[in-house]
């Protein structure tokens, strides 16, 4: 269920506004053929760890194929990109805070940067976990209420079609430039690369089936995204908002569970996006306290436990809070989560995944494959370069669609 949670946060939410600027033929292209290729990716990293025992972290893993140099340039790439996604899920959930509050009202509405002050102390007390084993047990329960929610979007839209309260322009089917525009986000979406590795090391059992199991979450969830997508689309078109749930108006009490369904699948999804950049950062050796001498009693090991506790919550507690102050600067969530997955992803799931994959196989695969791992990572700088400018672009024009 973790590895669905991977793909089941909130960046669905802004897929209906990508439809809305790709077409309702241009947006499942989009995301079959860059999610494709992130599968694609991801399995590689699995064979690769399959040939290094032990391996519990794609960090762990670059250290194995590329030596010391090649695990810093991974982590950082990885803190880049997982710290990227959890500023988007900060500034999602205070945004539709803030929506649901004004809307009800109509009259009290403080901004989302008030919201993500008031969401940090629930995020630190969340982000607590060590382990995806333990964070299982908020992805089933989360996973439900997001279906739950999901289903809920699919009547209230079917009940506006049927209503005749839908959007009467002429539906858009194929943008071309649109498309390339928004190859960052479709990376972003779909990238589990960065966890992938730890998740199946924590499967003990299950390891073996581990990449079945994978390749069903990614059918599965591509699969609901774009049949949600397209309802969503072919319903709102031009009124899609970037943030999908923002379209609703007036609020009433079904939006409202709609809001709530969403919002807990975004805040149980955000430590099981950080806590890849938590364990990285906790073994910083500049950050790291020192160990209990053999043989020492059993109070001074409680202490040292108690100050190992403390000092993985001073760090956690200190990311989150610079990534809200971050979040709090951000203008608009699909051009921000473009460019996130554009910067981040492209490294991550696109470019160091085909060299760990060509540095341990390159001497055993055919000439076709190794074309193809060199098509995917000059594919993968080129359409985030492209998604980049697209997206300053727009923000220059002040399009914040």
């Amino acid at each position: 269920m973790v590895t669905v949670k991977l793909f089941f946060g909130i960046s669905y939410l802004s897929m209906p506004n990508t439809f809305a600027h790709c077409g309702i033929l241009g947006g499942p292209i989009l995301f079959t053929i860059v999610i494709g290729m992130n599968g694609i990716t991801m399995m590689q990293l699995i064979r690769t760890s399959e040939r290094h025992h032990g391996v519990t972290s794609y960090s762990d893993l670059g250290q194995r194929v590329l030596g010391p140099n090649g695990k810093q340039l991974i982590d950082v790439c990885v803190l880049i990109k997982q710290i990227g996604a959890c500023i988007s899920y900060l500034y999602f959930v205070s945004t539709l805070l803030d929506f649901a509050v004004c809307q009800s009202t109509g009259t009290t509405c403080y901004g989302n940067r008030t919201y993500m002050i008031m969401l940090i102390i629930p995020v630190i007390i969340m982000s607590a976990g060590n382990s995806y084993k333990f964070l299982s047990l908020l992805s089933i329960p989360s996973i439900m209420i997001a279906i739950l929610g999901m289903i809920c979007i699919f009547f209230y839209a079917f009940g506006e079609l049927t209503q005749g309260r839908t959007s009467h322009s002429d539906l858009k089917y194929f943008d071309l430039e649109s498309i390339l525009g928004r190859i960052g986000l479709a990376m972003y979406i779909f990238d589990g690369n960065a966890i992938v590795v730890n998740i199946r090391a924590e499967a003990r059992e299950k390891k073996a089936k581990y990449p079945q199991i994978l390749s069903r979450a990614i059918i599965f969830t591509l699969s609901l995204f774009i049949v949600f997508s397209t309802i969503c689309y072919y319903v709102y078109r031009e009124h899609s908002a970037p943030i999908f749930t923002m379209s609703f108006a007036p609020m009433n009490s079904l939006i409202m569970f709609i809001l709530c369904c969403v919002c807990i699948n975004a805040m149980t999804s955000y430590p099981v996006q950080m806590l890849a950049a938590f364990n990285i950062l906790e073994k910083f050796e500049v950050l790291q306290i020192a160990p209990v001498q053999s043989g020492a009693s059993v109070e001074v090991k409680n202490r040292h436990a108690k100050k190992e506790f403390m000092r993985k919550m001073i760090i956690r507690s200190t990311v989150i809070i610079l990534t809200t102050l971050v979040g709090a600067s951000v203008k608009t969530f699909t051009d921000f989560i473009n460019i996130a997955g554009a910067i981040g992803s492209v490294t991550v799931a696109f470019v160091l995944p085909e060299v760990l994959y060509l540095r341990e196989f390159g001497d055993k695969i055919s000439t076709a494959k190794r074309i193809g791992c060199y098509f995917i990572a000059i594919f993968g700088v080129i359409g985030s370069t492209y998604s980049i400018y697209f997206s300053v672009r727009k923000m220059v024009q002040g399009d914040f669609s």
